[in-house]
């Protein structure tokens, strides 16, 4: 389908603003928190809550034949099935998510983690761009279809809680996720930034992330400053051996295995919205002074937090407070370092080289030892397919008025590599609208509304041209619940 079709803005538009969008602010005010921050299991009740809420909005949103399942594989992290049949060929995988970070402080006054408000063409609340927008809009997207008569294809909607805890507990759906759908034509996640909202931004690739605590031991215990000259610095030494594999004042990593083995390149492909996504990645840095070569430069300011790899230190232990007249010398120090690698980085072999360069021949002869605690690696897929990169591409020019623009980005999203892998053969649009000034996972998280307009309407675009290239490759099977007749 290349033509426009000039009912569907309308559609789209009216079923999110009038069908989608109290119910969305009603999630707002659930304080459901994901499970790596809620070791206590004190909310569990509220993601349960929060599965419930969406669940029964859904019954009542959703065309008639629609299957909606709870699964509760892990009790603290259940996921809900939307399973939507299709009016033609085809299969869509959709993955969405309801887990929320914890509330934040210093929100402006009226606006609140758990309040949700609209002011000045803003959903304000915690999860309004990051979590509960996803499936709301492919809801609305798939009753705006329904609602012109379009013909779609069959939609699986996978609705997990433990996205923001790195998605820990996605993969043990899979096995529910491969007996309804084993081969989808096209995966669609809404999880993803934007520079602006001028067009519709896809992700072609992000960073890695390698975790782990470096220790260096110098003393048999705390000594007085006093001994400082005589007894070396456990901290200087530390710092010296992280001069080792970068550049201290920067983050820039050395070593071969960090370096990207695709020839850098402008992260959108164009100097305007290279120029955009500069911006957008240096206002997301908080950099509030001139630094030459970065903030004067977009090209460079959009590319070196993607394909650059880079180190910081997250944290120290064992160092005395500061308030501390004179101080003492710490006996063993412990930095917490995160290295954020290329997107088409081999991560194990860098964590080797990285342990190698770490702790051969120390200074002093200290005791150094390296220990990795987490490894996410990047995702680098290839080329979108010739049509869904066209059908992009009309949809963006049709709703947000602006080509779509490719980029990658410098956060991780470990639960897009888990999905990669597990559907490998599938191609993955990974989009979303958390631009600027959306503020996900501090205070005064919006959800831009003519943004959320323009994207529901695109993800129907997308799912009504699906429909033309080839045959379905999905197979349905039964789930839990069966909704008999849900007129939209």
């Amino acid at each position: 389908m290349t033509k426009p079709i000039p009912a569907l803005r309308g559609s789209a538009y009216r079923y999110f603003d009038e069908e989608a969008l109290p119910s969305l602010s009603d999630y707002v005010k659930i304080e459901n928190i994901s499970p790596a921050f809620d070791p206590r299991g004190e909310t569990v009740s509220e993601t349960h809550v929060a599965v419930r809420h969406l669940r029964q909005w859904a019954r009542t949103h959703t065309p008639p034949g629609t299957k909606i399942s709870k699964l509760s594989r892990v009790e603290n992290a259940p996921m809900l099935v939307i399973d939507i049949p299709g009016t033609a060929d085809g299969d869509v995988l959709l993955f969405g998510h309801l887990d929320k970070f914890p509330a934040a402080p210093d929100w402006d006054e009226g606006l609140g983690s758990y309040k949700p408000v609209i002011r000045d063409q803003k959903l304000y609340g915690r999860a309004t761009s990051d979590g509960g927008f996803a499936p709301y809009s492919y809801l609305s997207a798939i009753g705006a279809l329904a609602e012109l008569d379009i013909p779609y294809p069959r939609c699986l909607i996978a609705v997990e809680t433990s996205s923001k805890s790195h998605g820990i507990h996605l993969a043990r759906y899979f096995v529910d996720l491969r007996a309804l759908c084993e081969k989808p034509d096209l995966i669609i996640s809404l999880d993803a930034g934007c520079g602006d909202y001028e067009r519709l931004w896809y992700t072609t690739g992000y960073r890695g992330l390698i975790e782990g605590h470096l220790s260096v031991k110098m003393l048999e215990k705390i000594a007085h400053s006093s001994n400082s000259g005589l007894a070396p610095s456990a901290l200087g030494i530390a710092f010296e051996l992280l001069g080792r594999v970068c550049d201290l004042s920067s983050g820039h990593m050395k070593l071969d295995s960090l370096a990207a083995r695709r020839p850098l390149h402008m992260t959108t492909g164009g100097a305007e919205t290279d120029a955009v996504a500069g911006r957008f990645f240096l206002d997301r840095a908080e950099i509030g002074r001139h630094v030459p070569g970065i903030t004067d430069d977009p090209e460079a300011a959009a590319m070196l937090p993607v394909w650059n790899a880079s180190l910081n230190i997250a944290g120290i232990q064992g160092l005395s407070s500061s308030d501390l007249t004179g101080g003492v010398l710490p006996a063993e120090v412990i930095l917490k370092i995160a290295v954020r690698t290329p997107p088409d980085c081999d991560c194990p072999a860098a964590i080797s080289e990285l342990e190698e360069a770490l702790v051969e021949r120390p200074p002093y002869n200290a005791a150094v030892d390296f220990s990795p605690s987490n490894m996410l690696p990047g995702w680098h897929p290839g080329e979108l397919p010739a049509w869904l990169k066209r059908s992009v591409n009309t949809a963006s020019a049709e709703f947000f008025g602006k080509e779509a623009t490719g980029w990658a980005i410098g956060g991780a999203y470990p639960e897009i590599e888990i999905i990669a892998q597990e559907f490998e053969d599938a191609p993955i649009l990974m989009t979303g609208v958390m631009g600027p000034d959306a503020n996900f996972h501090v205070a005064d998280e919006s959800l831009d509304l003519p943004a959320a307009r323009s994207m529901t309407a695109s993800i129907a675009r997308i799912l009504a041209d699906l429909v033309m290239p080839g045959p379905p490759s999905g197979i349905g099977v039964e789930s839990l619940e069966t909704v008999a007749e849900n007129p939209i």
